[in-house]
């Protein structure tokens, strides 16, 4: 059923051209970053009844999650963050069949995530959605990424760290293996993106104030005294 759906809309998607085309990129895209708005992590703060925005780090994302309700909810939370990314390239890849059109919807729901319509254009880091969108069109480097992604957690305990040198790690294999182009710049979009989302983080690593997972604010800075 589901491959006579595809055959039958990629059949009205080549009888496209120009306007027609032009208005199914904008609305597979605009779904798209739709699905990628939804704030998962902001959802699971209001069940406990509390803004996630005002606690912990601040952010909406699974660490943020982990840190204030447990191991439970930040998988959850993982999970379906990622699976935005997944489904947005699903749905492009199956209905539409057009890699370019693939990669433009996972760009999307990492911009949904990003910049949430639904909080004020605000949002997470985009770490596990854009691994979502890694998943569908390149496998690869979302296995590359993560393995130097874990090594650097272990090493550090610096979540953060391990995400961003992680997705320098995917985004270079990404250009050395037979990826469609669309598809290879899909990872510098996310490579860029991570970093910017990441740029307060980046300024903590280098003061040496970034916490690490498990460490609270006051043991922190009561290390830092004791070095000082």
């Amino acid at each position: 059923m589901l491959a006579f759906a595809a055959s039958i809309s990629l059949g009205l998607v080549t009888e496209l051209t120009g306007v027609g085309m032009v208005a199914v990129f904008i609305g597979f895209v605009g779904l798209s970053y739709l699905l990628g708005a939804i704030p998962i992590g902001f959802c699971v703060g209001k069940l406990h009844g509390t803004d996630i925005r005002e606690h912990g780090s601040g952010n909406i994302g699974t660490t943020n999650v982990l840190r204030l309700f447990g191991a439970k909810w930040a998988v959850a939370v993982l999970l379906l963050d990622a699976s935005k990314g997944l489904f947005a390239c699903l749905a492009a890849d199956v209905l539409i069949g057009i890699p370019w059109m693939t990669a433009a919807c996972g760009v999307a729901a990492i911009a949904g995530h990003n910049w949430s319509v639904f909080l004020g254009f605000r949002g997470g880091k985009g770490a596990a959605t854009t691994a979502g969108v890694f998943l569908y069109i390149t496998p690869l480097v979302l296995a590359v990424g993560l393995t130097v992604a874990i090594l650097f957690f272990i090493i550090t305990r610096y979540v953060s760290l391990g995400v961003m040198v992680g997705t320098l790690a995917g985004a270079i294999v990404a250009w050395f293996w037979d990826y469609p182009l669309t598809y290879q710049l899909a990872t510098v979009v996310a490579l860029v993106w991570i970093f910017f989302r990441h740029r307060t983080n980046m300024m903590r690593l280098l003061r040496g104030e970034e916490r690490r997972l498990g460490e609270s604010e006051a043991y922190r800075k009561e290390n830092q005294g004791g070095e000082s």
